[in-house]
């Protein structure tokens, strides 16, 4: 996945605050695996584990997306 195809991901509110946006998505990734944690240990059945799929979603655009992002919104202008 190149910088281009994130950056449609990226939202207008993401553009403005990338690295509030980036906060959020590593706290939804970390709740989405403590939940995973509860619901195998209390043995129910499902899929849960697309749970994981979608916590290491979110902790790779936390990663990747504000980096994709700020290359294109910081100038190197000094005026």
């Amino acid at each position: 996945m190149n910088a281009d195809s994130l950056l449609k991901l990226a939202t207008p509110y993401s553009y403005r605050h990338p690295r509030l946006v980036a906060r959020v998505r590593v706290a939804v990734g970390v709740w989405l695996l403590i939940l995973t944690a509860i619901l195998y240990a209390s043995d129910r059945s499902g899929w849960w584990g697309l749970l994981l799929v979608a916590a290491g979603l979110h902790f790779y655009l936390a990663f990747r997306l504000p980096r994709a992002i700020s290359p294109r919104t910081t100038s190197t202008d000094a005026k």
